[in-house]
């Protein structure tokens, strides 16, 4: 990034069909012997009759829902059971009619034999895997709509805040904070606690011997902040390879700078607090949108990452 030009400037200043599937239960897989042999067994009784019409009912919520008038994913409000603990009394035919499917089905399904006995307590799927698959499907494609939805939500407030806190004019220092920042920078310090200068990633990582410092992408117009307090020491076009470039002295130890834009909002000599706004993110002399954001250490640029607050870039 900053080449011998910069030293000089420095030293110079310083799913549809599955839901309609899971939606009718066992008689949605349409097997004709899933009636005739429960009925063989004991005939249909007037509660199996009523569980088979509200069967039936919801299969045709769902053709209309696979037709486009309900959401895909709508919410399995009658979902057919999938599973039935046996109680005592129970027989197959008894279960199979209950859940419209035949007996020989639900010894498909649970890998009975017919001369196999029931036990109280034990757990019969009375569900095709075809239908299983289907509700599960459904399931999680709820679940997973219902985070996308909280996670876009909650992303939305963020970047209204985030744009709400760009927006905000930088109010300019008042003549005590500019004689405090103004000793601050002639002193020495150890360390310095940076803000990041731009909103956008990084998409340009520092690379010792190679770059000498990172570059954070944009927007034309989007705002450049001083990344600490400081005291501008230059605010011009002098280096043609930077475009338009920056540079703030922190204290003794270390300055920061930042190229690359498209208008300059402070001139040489001004006082700037952090998170100011100092310049127009453009693509002056470069091949992108960014800012170039270098940090400087008794002249020597060093990786900026460490001193910028965590879990950006």
């Amino acid at each position: 990034m900053m080449g011998k030009g910069f030293d000089r400037a420095v030293m110079a200043g310083i799913a549809g069909a599955w839901l309609a599937l899971a939606m009718s239960g066992c008689a949605g897989v349409g097997q004709p012997g899933a009636q005739t042999g429960a009925a063989a067994a004991s005939g249909v009784s007037a509660a199996g009759a009523a569980n088979l019409q509200g069967t039936a009912g919801m299969s045709a919520s769902a053709s209309t829902a696979a037709s486009g008038d309900t959401p895909l994913a709508a919410p399995l409000k009658k979902a057919p059971p999938l599973v039935y603990r046996v109680k005592r009394g129970d027989t197959l035919a008894r279960i199979a009619q209950s859940h419209h499917c035949s007996v020989k089905q639900l010894q498909a399904w649970n890998g009975l034999k017919a001369s196999s006995r029931l036990k109280n307590g034990q757990v019969l799927r009375v569900a095709s895997p075809e239908t299983v698959q289907a509700v599960n499907a459904v399931n999680a494609a709820n679940a997973a709509a219902a985070k996308a939805a909280a996670a876009s939500s909650a992303s939305g407030a963020q970047a209204s805040a985030a744009a709400a806190a760009i927006a905000q004019p930088s109010p300019a220092p008042s003549a005590a904070e500019v004689r405090e920042v103004a000793q601050q920078s002639m002193r020495h310090a150890n360390g310095l606690s940076l803000a990041w200068p731009a909103g956008g990633r990084v998409v340009e990582a520092f690379q010792p011997g190679e770059t000498r410092g990172i570059e954070i992408g944009g927007k034309p117009g989007d705002p450049v902040r001083a990344a600490a307090d400081g005291k501008v020491m230059y605010a011009g076009t002098g280096l043609n390879s930077y475009g338009s470039l920056i540079i703030v002295q922190h204290n003794k130890d270390f300055l920061t700078a930042y190229s690359h834009n498209r208008k300059l909002l402070v001139k040489t000599g001004e006082i700037v607090r952090q998170g100011q706004q100092i310049a127009e993110m453009g693509d002056e002399n470069n091949s992108r949108v960014s800012v170039g954001f270098e940090l400087r250490r008794d002249g020597k640029p060093v990786d900026p990452m460490p001193y910028l607050p965590q879990g950006r870039g």
